[in-house]
């Protein structure tokens, strides 16, 4: 998370949770993902309040990812990483192999020309449900931060 704003106050010497993964494109392969995840957060004690907004922003950022930046090629792969810090809570950053996108160009999705659509809301309830958002590598990367409080041992 070196150099991201998601990460200012982060301290690296703090984290008590460290997740990696890769996997296919595939739209089969997102919930599985995201159990995994989230497994992985709670496990580490970092979802408590705010659980249900994480869960949906996670599901939200790979599933663009595989759908939309790599347009659900299973040839190319999704990076997902998530680090914890008690107090602080996670970051994720989850990169795709496509061509990436302006972010600033993803249109309201509450506008009156779009509000009857079935999609393109993914964006919008990332950057509603976390505490901060940051696209990097042209739009390749999203990356979030989620404060939830941690479980007291």
């Amino acid at each position: 998370m070196k150099g991201s704003q998601a990460s200012a106050g982060f301290d690296r010497r703090r984290i008590t949770l460290r997740w990696r993964a890769s996997f296919p494109s595939s739209s089969e392969s997102v919930p599985r993902i995201v159990a995994r995840i989230v497994a992985a957060a709670r496990k580490g004690g970092f979802l408590g309040e705010g659980r249900t907004d994480f869960e949906i922003a996670l599901h939200e950022a790979i599933a663009n990812a595989v759908l939309h930046g790599n347009q659900a090629d299973p040839n190319r792969s999704v990076r997902v990483r998530l680090y914890g810090q008690p107090g602080y809570g996670v970051i994720v950053a989850v990169r795709d192999q496509g061509k990436g996108f302006d972010p600033q160009a993803v249109p309201d999705p509450r506008t009156s020309d779009r509000i009857h659509l079935q999609h393109g809301r993914g964006l919008f309830l990332v950057r509603q449900l976390t505490d901060f958002v940051e696209h990097r590598k042209q739009g390749r990367e999203i990356v979030f931060r989620k404060c939830v409080r941690s479980r007291q041992p």
